[in-house]
């Protein structure tokens, strides 16, 4: 049995050559030019385009021969699709295939055969440009050559008709489909006029075409709308982008509705291709969308509550906008989530939290957990979790679906009341332990007492629970007790002291408050009274008062006393001062050496004079009040230096000196002594002293600095101590008193001063004072 040949992708091959749609058609000169040309190149009688259907090989062109198909089973082309070359037989009568084919053996009497394959670029051979002669013979290679080539233009023309039915296909297709659309399809030209529009105009819009073809398109946009319609319009004049916008389109009715264009202009007639689609519906339900996310957005936010999703699958997990939000991060990749969250999950509660999953993997029941988030900043936020397993048709749990909490607050407050109480039962403890306590009713009855409050007043609670407190009737009828009363009786508290009698008779002292309880009406309902045993105190009150009593007593006492005593010292100083001065003048004939004694005698009578009165001032600091005023330190050194320095110095004075509320006495004795010191211990020929201030924090700090010859390291302390002199008082006239009063009175007033100064390169005094004396 003869076994006929078939491609191995016969089916896909048959496929495709029925999309050509060529089977069955009616002649076209373009093909019967090519079997021309080839009959006319290879020199024979016959040439067809054959194309081998299911069963047959059809003849889409032919010359020489008048049937249009014959039987596949009898055709030489069936050998040629087997085939990407030119196949041929020389001498078909010889042929082992074809010697007893019908077709050699009767009309047409085919002795030659050549056939070049119809390949087109996916690899299928439709069929084959063949030459067929009635005497044997052979195809040179040119010839060979050319049969391919001409099966190529064959294959070439069936694509290009196979495109041109498919674009004629489609333009109807496109026309059937712009017709039924209920999209707005239209096409505007250069004057910005509808051209055509699409019936979908009518049913969307209520015009009908004439009522748009010709106007121009502008004048049925929202006026609000208009300039950026033609912004976007604009855009086009480029004949190159497409522009996508949104506006609103007027009716037929009057009305607007919503409509999104897309348009793109032609390069070659500069017209305006646009689909506009109703968006009307979901304009609407995208305001209804946003205003549902808006309202649980918010709803979420204000519960403090995130949803959450988990897919088993693809590992991805997914947050709502609140649940960033508690966890206090940008949104990220679902595929990155899953490990920052568990970053950021307490490890202890990791742990828990893994062995809940689990369980629900296996059981498929709801959870409910709590567990903590750490932040880098070491902050701790409580969360509670609830979930649900989600399940595929065959009940394997593909997802989690579930819900976030903030609970922070609730688990603090419950971690503040839980301390609160035990706090609470420690200062009841405590209470009991230290204080005195009791309950009044509305009505003034005793409804509790402690132990201290029975140990203080030496009554039993049986004596004291269900009646008013002892003693206490008689002390509510004065005025004080009456005042008491009000208050309380106001809902007001009332803090203050209180003597009580005790049952012995004797009396104690109980610094009390006194805390009504009010209803719902504002009403008092209870009273709580807790107080202290003050007794000792105001017992020591009352001697301290007497004692300092006393010492005020003394204190003038001494003030008189040093009055008398400097007084007393001070007139025979005084009358050696003048007695020796009028030695001097009444016997100028005394010999140098005298004169310089007397000199030296009412120098030592000035110091101790001096002396007196430093002593006096050094005693008196920190004793005796004085009124504080606002003393502008820049005015204070101005006047010192007119009156204590003398004009072979240079004198320079800082312009940001505060005003400060002080003493003015004390403030100026400070700088006197420091200014008089830097001239009475210098030893430049041209002095220098400068004043200068800084403000540090929480003080005033003041520097006066000199370019005298400096003080030793060694020396820097001993200077403020009362008599302290570095050179001998024969050298420099000095008391050795004036550094320890300013050192006291800066002391005094709560400051401190050093020196800042190296031998031989001059001195810095530097003192501050605590800015609460500042007033500007």
């Amino acid at each position: 049995m003869k076994v006929y040949p078939t491609p191995e992708n016969e089916i896909e091959r048959l496929r495709v050559l029925n999309e050509y749609a060529i089977l069955d058609t009616i002649s076209e000169k373009e093909y019967e030019s090519i079997t021309q040309l080839a009959s006319y190149i290879c020199n024979v009688p016959i040439a067809l385009v054959s194309l081998i259907d299911q069963n047959r090989q059809w003849f889409k062109a032919s010359v020489g021969l008048d049937a249009s198909e014959t039987s596949r089973k009898d055709s030489f082309c069936q050998y040629t699709i087997m085939n990407n070359h030119v196949f041929e037989v020389e001498n078909a009568t010889e042929h082992e295939l074809f010697f007893d084919n019908p077709l050699v053996l009767g009309d047409p009497n085919i002795r030659f055969y050549a056939g070049a394959p119809l390949l087109n670029k996916n690899g299928f051979v439709m069929g084959s440009l063949c030459v067929i002669d009635t005497e044997p013979k052979k195809l040179n290679e040119e010839q060979k050559n050319a049969l391919q080539l001409l099966a190529n233009q064959v294959v070439a023309l069936l694509d290009a008709r196979k495109k041109n039915l498919e674009y004629l296909d489609s333009q109807k297709e496109l026309q059937n489909f712009i017709d039924l659309s209920k999209d707005l399809v239209c096409i505007a030209n250069l004057d910005g006029l509808f051209y055509k529009v699409n019936p979908a105009f009518t049913a969307v819009l209520g015009y009908e075409k004439q009522e748009l073809e010709g106007v121009p398109f502008i004048d049925f946009v929202h006026p609000e709308d208009v300039s950026k319609t033609l912004e976007e319009v604009e855009k086009l004049t480029d004949l190159k982008q497409t522009v996508s916008f949104e506006n609103r389109f007027r009716t037929k009715e009057g009305s607007y509705i919503n409509l999104s264009w897309n348009t793109s202009p032609d390069p070659e007639t500069g017209n305006l291709y646009a689909i506009a689609r109703n968006v009307q519906k979901e304009k609407l339900a995208e305001q209804h969308l946003k205003e549902v996310n808006y309202l649980l957005e918010e709803s979420q936010q204000i519960a403090k509550i995130g949803s959450w999703n988990y897919s088993f699958t693809s590992k991805n997990l997914i947050w709502s906008e609140e649940h960033y939000r508690i966890f206090e991060m940008d949104n990220l990749p679902t595929d990155e989530l899953f490990a920052k969250f568990r970053k950021l999950v307490h490890q202890d509660d990791l742990i828990i939290l893994d062995n809940v999953i689990d369980e629900v993997s296996k059981t498929g029941k709801k959870f409910k957990t709590n567990y903590r988030i750490v932040f880098p900043d070491e902050r701790v936020k409580y969360i509670l979790a609830m979930g649900e397993p989600v399940m595929d048709a065959q009940g394997t749990m593909v997802a989690m679906n579930g819900v976030v909490q903030d609970v922070t607050e609730i688990t603090v407050a419950e971690q503040n009341l839980n301390e609160k109480s035990k706090e609470i039962k420690d200062i009841r403890a405590a209470l009991d332990e230290a204080a005195i306590v009791s309950i009044s009713d509305r009505k003034g009855k005793l409804t509790y007492v402690n132990d201290n409050f029975c140990a203080v007043s030496k009554f039993g609670r049986e004596e004291l629970i269900g009646f008013e407190q002892p003693n206490m009737a008689v002390f509510f009828e004065t005025d004080f007790g009456k005042q008491i009363l009000e208050n309380i009786y106001n809902g007001t508290i009332w803090k203050g002291e209180v003597r009580h009698k005790a049952k012995d008779g004797t009396h104690y002292w109980e610094n009390k408050t006194i805390v009504p309880f009010l209803n719902d009406r504002g009403i008092p309902y209870q009273y709580i009274s807790i107080g202290t045993d003050i007794t000792d105190r105001k017992n020591a009150e009352e001697n301290l008062i007497s004692a300092l009593n006393s010492l005020e007593k003394k204190n003038r006492e001494l003030d008189e006393y040093a009055y008398v005593v400097s007084h007393d010292l001070k007139s025979p100083l005084r009358a050696i001062y003048n007695l020796s001065e009028w030695i001097v003048i009444d016997m100028p004939e005394l010999p140098q050496k005298v004169k310089e004694n007397f000199d030296l005698l009412r120098s030592r009578v000035s110091r101790m004079e001096n002396l007196i009165n430093g002593v006096l001032e050094y005693s008196r600091i920190g004793r005796v009040e004085m009124e504080k005023e606002s003393v502008d330190i820049n005015d204070l050194l101005e006047q010192l230096v007119d009156s204590i320095v003398p004009n072979n110095f240079e004198v320079s004075v800082g312009s940001n000196f505060p005003v400060v509320l002080a003493e003015r006495i004390l403030l100026q004795q400070v700088f006197t002594n420091l200014i008089s010191n830097a001239v009475k211990y210098n030893d430049k020929p041209l002095g220098k002293i400068h004043c200068s201030y800084k403000s540090v924090k929480d003080y005033h700090q003041f520097t006066v600095k000199d370019n005298g010859p400096g003080i030793a390291e060694a020396y820097q302390q001993k200077v403020f101590k009362v008599f302290q002199t570095i050179e001998a008082r024969d050298v420099k006239e000095s008391t050795g008193i004036g550094l320890a009063i300013v050192k006291k009175i800066v002391e005094e007033k709560g400051g401190i001063i050093y020196i800042d100064s190296k031998e031989g390169e001059g001195c810095s005094f530097i003192l501050t004072i605590p800015k609460c004396q500042h007033v500007s």
